[in-house]
């Protein structure tokens, strides 16, 4: 394949090749790494949209591709879609070299040390960039590499915790912002590249995440990133490289609307892009064994993470959006059932995700010394399980429920959140000076807001006391982590403010006065006794029928709580969800929901 093409050049699009392109394919030695990674010359032009005022089909009847419409020529990739081409050049690209020549003013001879930070760190976790780059560039300057992306990819790299370079805060800050100077200017005619460097900015702790990933969506659909590209005359590098930035920004999108609370940008119904598979990632067997099982763990991590991103995706689609909302305060008193019938799906979708989940991103597994991502994972999945169960608990507040189904609900509830817990207390080095994808310092945030919703929802004052023990406790535990992952103030901050949102509490009645109010439904020693998640081992999961009274749903003193959390099960372990079974084991309770949850293999 020819190397990069001029500035000039007009016909020249990597993932749409015309006939004279394969041509020359054939009789050119392959692109350079850093082309096709980072060159900002490489991956642009903006896909036509079906109801634009121009017409795709029409392209058909126009012999010449390089025909001028609008100042730009065109391709089509296959018989549906079509590509504007514009004409490369300006005051962007006379920019480069001024800006490239910046950069390495500021990064100096740090350039090597922070390229292989980058690739030994970030990128196996966030695979954006090919990975041949790190070997090819080696810290020199090349005159066609996009700034943004390279002042992105120094800037993460130089704030790692296991970062040893000498860059002052100064310096960072020089990087950071020559990276967003170039994003923006680049945004009119944006490339892969610019795409890649947005994914990255997106990382730092200090970015608006909600108007960046705007951007970032919007660059997505402006370079067809959301198409299935897999009947292109593309070469695999090429049609895997869209394939996983398309599920950088398709995972970036859907964790921007949990931790923003905002509709997320990208539907279903115009997203068309091919699961992960083992072939979109190059080659790991000229690697030593040890590197190779580290390179095949982020990828696998990336890919579980997509996989997990999806059953986020139909919980904030099937719980969170304004209809189904309204659709829970329509049914009142039944709201909550129609919560737990449409979890059903859901749930089981997280068991299976779980059960699957490789034994190699379990938290305790090679634990070496070296910083282990595994831990952004498991927090995802425990930020997904919330998002579910602050649903459920909003609606017993909403509703005049059933105490029993309330009950147990909040049971299953209070389980989730200590599970949640002890896996923020069994974070080891190894996980806190790793590389933690950008919501994580939300989602330690979501646990804590899980805890003060059971506070201030709860029914007696001895659990109102238990949760504000165990939020002092996590408190805590955030507070002495902070010091070796800054991102956790973040989350600090958010509990003082949910807690001083509770002190005009009022005194809740004590649990003998509910007791005594409804017998049937409480027992204080048992309600009060917090679920024994020390080894969170498995019990047998719960059947209906099994249940002949409230007291076989409470997990007792000695006992665990009989849910599994994935930070130390085995994935071949069977997690079990029914923990609401009995809810609808009980004479009249309908027999709509009925087996409700009772559908897990055991």
């Amino acid at each position: 394949m020819p190397g990069p093409p001029s500035k000039s050049t007009v016909k020249e699009m990597p993932f749409v090749k015309t006939e004279s392109d394969r041509s020359s394919e054939s009789t050119s030695g392959s692109r350079s790494p850093t082309e096709s990674s980072i060159s900002r010359s490489q991956h642009f032009g903006t896909h036509i949209g079906y109801t634009t005022e121009l017409e795709p089909l029409l392209f058909d009847l126009s012999a010449d591709c390089t025909t001028t419409i609008k100042g730009a020529s065109y391709q089509k990739p296959d018989d549906r879609n079509a590509f504007l081409i514009p004409r490369p050049g300006g005051s962007c690209d006379a920019n480069d070299g001024s800006i490239l020549r910046q950069i390495h003013t500021v990064v100096g001879s740090n350039a090597p040390n922070l390229l292989k930070i980058f690739g030994n760190s970030i990128n196996r976790s966030l695979p954006i960039i090919q990975d041949d780059f790190f070997d090819f560039h080696g810290g020199t300057l090349q005159s066609d590499m996009d700034p943004a992306l390279l002042a992105a990819m120094y800037t993460l790299s130089a704030t790692s915790p296991i970062c040893n370079a000498r860059l002052s805060r100064e310096d960072v800050d020089r990087l950071e912002e020559i990276a967003f100077r170039s994003f923006g200017m680049a945004l009119p005619s944006p490339t892969l590249s610019v795409l890649q460097a947005g994914i990255l900015l997106i990382q730092r702790p200090n970015v608006d995440s909600k108007t960046l990933n705007t951007q970032l969506v919007g660059i997505a659909y402006e370079l067809g990133l959301h198409l299935d590209c897999s009947s292109w005359s593309l070469s695999q590098d090429e049609m895997s490289m869209r394939k996983r930035l398309g599920w950088a920004v398709y995972m970036q999108d859907k964790w921007c609307s949990l931790i923003h609370g905002r509709p997320s940008l990208i539907s279903k119904n115009h997203w068309a892009v091919p699961p992960l598979a083992e072939e979109d990632f190059a080659d790991v067997g000229n690697l030593d064994e040890v590197t190779a099982q580290e390179v095949r763990r982020g990828r696998e991590l990336f890919c579980q993470m997509a996989t997990l991103t999806e059953i986020l995706s139909t919980i904030l689609e099937t719980f969170y959006t304004l209809r189904s909302m309204q659709e829970v305060d329509i049914a009142r008193q039944k709201g909550t059932l129609l919560i737990l019938e449409k979890a059903k799906p859901v749930q089981i979708k997280l068991k299976e995700w779980f059960t699957q989940l490789p034994r190699s991103l379990k938290m305790d597994e090679n634990m070496t010394g070296k910083p282990s991502s595994t831990g952004y994972l498991h927090l995802a999945y425990f930020a997904t399980e919330i998002t579910l169960h602050r649903c459920i608990i909003r609606s017993l507040t909403s509703n005049n429920t059933d105490p029993y189904l309330s009950h147990v609900c909040r049971s299953a509830a209070k389980t989730r959140l200590i599970s949640a817990m002890d896996f923020v207390n069994r974070l080891r080095p190894e996980h806190l000076s790793s590389f933690w994808y950008f919501p994580s310092k939300v989602n330690f945030a979501l646990i804590a807001t899980f805890g003060s919703l059971l506070l201030a929802t709860a029914p007696s004052q001895e659990e109102t006391d238990f949760y504000q023990t165990r939020l002092s406790e996590y408190r805590w535990t955030l507070s002495v982590s902070s010091k070796s992952a800054g991102f956790l103030a973040f989350a600090v901050d958010s509990l003082d403010s949910s807690c001083d949102l509770l002190r005009g509490l009022p005194s809740k009645p004590s649990s003998s006065e509910l007791s005594s109010q409804q017998p049937a439904i409480l027992r204080p020693s048992q309600e009060l006794s917090p679920p024994q998640d020390e080894t969170m081992a498995d019990a047998p999961p719960m059947r209906l029928g099994q249940l002949s009274q409230v007291d076989d749903l409470m997990p007792t003193e000695g006992t665990n709580s009989g849910l599994i959390s994935p930070s130390t099960s085995n994935s071949s372990d069977s997690a079990t969800y029914e923990a609401y079974a009995g809810a609808f084991d009980h004479p009249n309770r309908g027999s709509v929901v009925a087996g409700l949850w009772s559908s897990h293999p055991s």
